[in-house]
């Protein structure tokens, strides 16, 4: 992520990225996201070239903003975002909401609104 402007990663990505971090999504069932006896534990910042703390530290940063800029968009573009993000996070698209028009062109035209929304306040 070091280096890397956020208007070269795919919108979708981010998306994805920020939806799998917010709810500590796992692809793998029955295995916790860290440790809870090393919960808190921060890695030194002695060798952040070598260990990659400065790049865990950066995309914290970057899903924390993500999901403010989600927050900021009204409904039903934020609903639109979270249901895009979920589908491509899962891999699968049977994930709907009766928020978002039923037709699937208007419903497509509403998605792709959301999303140029949030590339453009990204």
């Amino acid at each position: 992520m070091a280096g890397l402007a956020v208007s070269e990663i795919d919108p979708l990505e981010l998306l994805v990225l920020w939806w799998r971090a917010e709810r500590d999504w796992s692809p793998v069932e029955g295995y916790p996201m860290e440790c809870p006896s090393t919960r808190g534990w921060r890695a030194s910042r002695q060798y952040d070239d070598a260990n990659g703390a400065l790049d865990t530290d950066e995309r914290g940063l970057l899903i924390r903003h993500i999901g403010q800029v989600v927050a900021s968009i009204p409904d039903p573009y934020r609903t639109a975002l979270y249901l895009v993000a979920r589908n491509r996070a899962t891999g699968v698209s049977v994930w709907r909401s009766t928020r978002l028009p039923e037709n699937e062109d208007e419903r497509a035209e509403l998605v792709a609104d959301a999303v140029q929304m949030f590339v453009e306040r990204v």
